[in-house]
């Protein structure tokens, strides 16, 4: 039961996306773990729902390692580690709920709400790890109650989504015994109704504000999306052909120069440094006087980084984000001796993260924050850029390891709410797709499908609807610090 509650919680993600299982299929494993007749039984439902949850997200996986020529065992294994590791924290919050909602009962739905949030938030700075078990990525269709993260950020709809199975648990522990008292149950459920109810209310409220008509004045940008065989991209004798795919891109008709055209991550097929610049790339920012940025393979002091190069409208290089948030296994290896076992991995890592603060990228757009890949998972990353000044976020990624599987849905709709949480618009740009552009709202305005290869043009509103940011994005993670301060209080 406690693998099918957190299982059918993960079909909430893009593929299949049933969002609506996410309000009561979390239900049974709190039931579980608040009748365990002690914490250590508790933590054992409660990791194996992690790992319901995270083996049904991450699915993904086991295909990525059959795609990479590896056994099928080594494709078995590596899912199961993935969703057995991040289940540990799981475990966690079901030992805690427990103690929680027992010390508590009338306030349990709460105090799940509560101890959930805490736990999530503090092990948001876990590494390695993925970001993909937010609660808040299961409600990624329902556009309006997505505006709340604007104001309480990425925990707001996981807090929520607790708080309502919790009460419904309640309440059906009321009716199932008529005879008893249930403390609370009614008030709670009503309480939790009324909460959803306010949240998709100022969502609504704010989809409306949302202007309906073309702005006056725009920005033309240019997103390209070669898709180019992943297992191509680094073998010297497709090189020329690669880059005779960005050329053909760039040279099909325009109505008119762009002010930014935006290359995926690692478009270069070879290792470059800023001294030498991006000749290839330089020659098309002369020819249509634009700025560019291009993502590329970097040596720079003797370390090798997973960057993108900001070009000017002359061909030179004006600036250089390298990537903060490692992928652990193919960026860099937290278990170097399992190279000798798996071959595969001593031909990735040896990257090195770049700085926690780095400059942001100047464009004609304004100051321009870049995330590259699944560093858009990471919430905190985004917040700091806004915190720097900036007005854009870029994001360039490459998903072609995974093929048609759900990982470029749900590594696209994580975009999504980076957005919303900071109100700022994104450009996102894959190898592969899925390539677009998200406004403040979580608008997608223009898009590029999953394998589709094309060239998108765009346009970007000039006028700022929020120059002052999100409430959120100017208060930091209040609702994740309440709960952490609340935490204690719950457990003493």
């Amino acid at each position: 039961m406690a693998l099918l509650s957190g299982a059918a919680l993960g079909l909430g993600l893009p593929r299949p996306g049933l969002c609506v299982l996410a309000w009561f299929a979390l239900a049974p494993l709190l039931w579980l773990c608040e009748e365990a007749p002690s914490w250590k039984r508790a933590f054992t439902f409660g990791f194996l729902g992690g790992v319901g949850f995270n083996g049904t997200a991450l699915s993904w996986v086991y295909p990525l390692c059959r795609f990479a020529g590896l056994p099928p065992v080594v494709g078995f294994l590596a899912w199961s580690a993935l969703a057995v590791f991040l289940g540990l924290l799981w475990g966690l919050i079901g030992a805690l709920g427990r103690a929680g909602a027992l010390r508590r009962p009338s306030l349990a739905p709460w105090a799940w709400a509560i101890l959930w949030t805490a736990a999530a938030a503090a092990a948001e700075r876990w590494t390695p790890r993925l970001s993909i078990d937010f609660l808040a990525y299961t409600q990624w269709r329902h556009l309006g109650l997505l505006q709340i993260s604007s104001l309480a950020g990425p925990h707001a709809l996981g807090f929520l989504i607790v708080a309502v199975n919790a009460a419904l648990l309640g309440a059906w522990r009321a009716s199932a015994r008529p005879q008893a008292t249930v403390p609370g149950a009614v008030l709670n459920a009503s309480l939790a109704a009324a909460l959803l109810a306010l949240c998709w209310g100022y969502g609504l409220a704010s989809l409306a504000a949302r202007p309906a008509g073309p702005p006056e004045r725009q920005f033309r940008v240019e997103l390209l999306q070669p898709a180019i065989d992943q297992y191509q991209k680094f073998d010297e004798q497709h090189a020329q052909r690669i880059l005779d795919g960005f050329d053909e891109l760039l040279a099909r008709p325009r109505a008119g120069a762009p002010a930014l055209i935006l290359w995926p991550e690692t478009s270069i097929p070879r290792w470059v440094t800023t001294e030498g610049g991006l000749p290839e790339a330089a020659a098309w920012s002369r020819k249509l006087g634009s700025h560019q940025i291009v993502g590329a393979m970097v040596r720079a002091g003797g370390l090798g980084h997973n960057s993108a190069i900001h070009l000017g409208p002359d061909g030179e290089t004006l600036g250089a984000y390298h990537k903060r948030e490692l992928v652990p296994f193919g960026e860099y290896q937290p278990l170097g001796f399992l190279e000798r076992f798996i071959g595969i991995l001593a031909q990735m890592g040896g990257l090195t993260a770049g700085d926690r603060v780095q400059p942001l990228l100047q464009t004609p757009l304004g100051p321009a924050a870049v995330s590259i890949c699944y560093e858009a998972l990471f919430p905190r990353w985004a917040r700091l850029d806004v915190s720097q000044g900036a007005k854009l976020f870029v994001n360039v990624t490459n998903d072609g390891w995974y093929g048609r599987t759900a990982e470029p849905y749900q590594h696209f709709e994580a975009n999504r709410y980076r957005a919303i949480e900071n109100r700022i618009p994104v450009l996102r740009v894959s190898n592969s797709g899925i390539s677009g552009v998200i406004d403040p709202w979580g608008v997608v305005t223009a898009k590029l499908d999953l394998g589709e290869r094309g060239r998108l043009d765009a346009e970007v509103p000039e006028e700022d609807p929020f120059p002052r940011r999100s409430f959120y994005a100017r208060h930091g993670d209040w609702l994740a610090v309440l709960c952490l301060l609340a935490t204690p209080l719950l457990l003493l």
